[in-house]
């Protein structure tokens, strides 16, 4: 049976030790469950959700303001909400949802027994303003309920920004560096609703576009090894600018970045599973462990050790709960 969440279910925010964070949490009764948020004067703010119920909760809310929009990124379980007119929102992991609202009224429901993470932003009009963003508040919503904007499983992109962004609330990092990836973030998951700009005539020939992709192929085949611009220059018979221009009109990035993003895929599927950090730092063409190190956690924003480790323990995890299983159903274990 459901339980729901009264007003005096909700302790009063407190600060998290040094840190701007203020964070409300549910009874301990009720499980594992709390909000961490951080407001800043720009109109920006940002929420951190960590909930693991022992039971179901439901929890009814209403909102009356100016009109914002709000970005929720799944980052574990899955939780929903229904709005008064019956609209329902899922919130998955894995996913990401963009919507408005300037009156709400609804419910929003967790289920018992998952880990439900959320990070949420929320971007006022004077903010959005601010970035010549304000046409995303155009048009009302339906009652009082949110008007969604797009939701759909969200990219590699996201995924990162939203790790380095957990990542600094998890490690209390400075309000600047949180302010920046916040926007970091905000501005990657909108820009599918930016409109496109008007096509911009291509100056690549159909010949200095197979030398840019001769370059991707060499940047895919031997990433591990040293290679420069001067390099691919010199194996391509071409130069530095025509490669540059190259690859932003082909790829949209630099040939550095392509080589960068790589090598940190390459990295984490091998961390992933189970070879040492120092190992896939030299195959992914580090010579310095501690300059692989520092290149994977900026581009994560956890360590190659932590992630290591964490895959570790989950599969240990998922072995312990496969042997419990075998013992419950051997005929020996009654």
């Amino acid at each position: 049976m459901s339980y729901r969440i009264s007003p005096m279910d909700r302790e009063e925010p407190f600060g998290l030790g040094q840190s701007a964070w203020q964070r409300a949490c549910l009874p301990q009764r009720l499980g594992s469950c709390f909000t961490d948020s951080l407001s800043f004067d720009d109109g920006l703010a940002v929420a951190y959700s960590s909930f693991d119920p022992q039971q179901d909760l439901v929890e009814a809310g209403s909102f009356e303001g100016e009109r914002a929009l709000t970005v929720a990124i799944a980052l574990s379980g899955r939780s929903s909400s229904t709005g008064m007119d019956g609209q329902r929102h899922d919130f998955v992991c894995g996913h990401s949802t963009v919507a408005t609202y300037g009156s709400l009224q609804g419910e929003r429901c967790y289920p018992a027994k998952q880990a439900i993470r959320q990070l949420r932003l929320t971007a006022k009009a004077p903010l959005l303003q601010r970035y010549g963003l304000e046409y995303l508040l155009d048009g009302e919503a339906k009652g009082l309920s949110a008007k969604r904007l797009f939701c759909a499983k969200h990219s590699v992109a996201i995924q990162r920004l939203a790790d380095s962004l957990v990542h600094l609330h998890d490690t209390c990092g400075g309000l600047l560096d949180i302010h920046t990836a916040a926007l970091g973030l905000l501005a990657e998951q909108i820009r599918p609703l930016v409109p496109s700009p008007a096509p911009v005539q291509r100056t690549l020939s159909a010949k200095d576009k197979d030398v840019v992709l001769a370059a991707r192929d060499i940047l895919l085949s031997q990433f591990d090894r040293k290679l420069t611009i001067g390099y691919l220059c010199a194996a391509l018979g071409t130069n530095e600018f025509k490669l540059k221009q190259g690859f932003r009109e082909v790829f949209g990035t630099s040939p550095y970045r392509l080589l960068t993003d790589i090598r940190m895929a390459k990295a984490r599927e091998w961390l992933e599973a189970g070879l040492p950090v120092s190992s896939v730092a030299y195959k992914v063409g580090f010579e310095h462990l501690s300059s692989f190190s520092a290149a994977f956690e900026k581009y994560y924003g956890c360590t190659p050790k932590s992630l290591r480790q964490g895959r570790a323990q989950a599969l240990s995890a998922v072995r312990r709960g496969a042997a419990d299983e075998a013992g419950q159903g051997s005929p020996g274990s009654a």
